[in-house]
C-alpha cells in the first residue's frame, strides 16, 4: 500500500491507495482527440480494438478494465483550448461515469 498525497482545492489529503496503474493526461502535450485516445490506450493497455472515442473509453473503463487506476488530468485549460470545452467536459464526465460503475477507476483533476 502506498500513501499518496492529492491536492484538492488547495488542501493536501493523504490517501491510502493501491494503484496498479496510472496515467497522466497533460493538457499542454495533448494535440488532438486522436492523440488523447492514443495516450490513454497506450498507457492503460487498452485492447487493440479500442474505438478511440468517449463511448469506447467509458465502455473499456467501466466494463473491461479491471486494474485499479488513477487517471490524472493536468492543465485542464490547455486541454479545453485544444480539444474544446464541450469535449473536455464530456471526457471528464465519461471517466466519472465509468468510475461510478467501476470503483477501481479514480479521477484526479489538477
Amino acid at each position: 500500500m502506498r500513501k499518496t498525497m492529492i491536492a484538492i482545492s488547495g488542501f493536501m489529503i493523504s490517501l491510502q491507495l493501491l494503484a496498479s496503474g496510472s496515467v497522466l493526461i497533460n493538457g499542454k502535450e495533448i494535440k488532438s482527440h486522436d492523440h488523447l485516445h492514443t495516450v490513454l490506450a497506450k498507457q492503460l493497455n487498452f485492447p487493440k480494438l479500442y474505438g478511440k472515442n468517449l463511448d469506447a473509453l467509458y465502455d473499456v473503463l467501466s466494463n473491461d478494465y479491471s486494474g485499479q487506476t488513477v487517471i490524472k488530468i493536468k492543465h485542464l485549460n490547455f486541454l479545453k483550448a485544444r480539444l474544446g470545452a464541450d469535449y473536455t467536459e464530456a471526457l471528464i464526465q465519461a471517466i466519472m461515469d465509468a468510475s461510478e460503475d467501476n470503483p477501481k477507476i479514480i479521477l484526479v483533476l489538477e
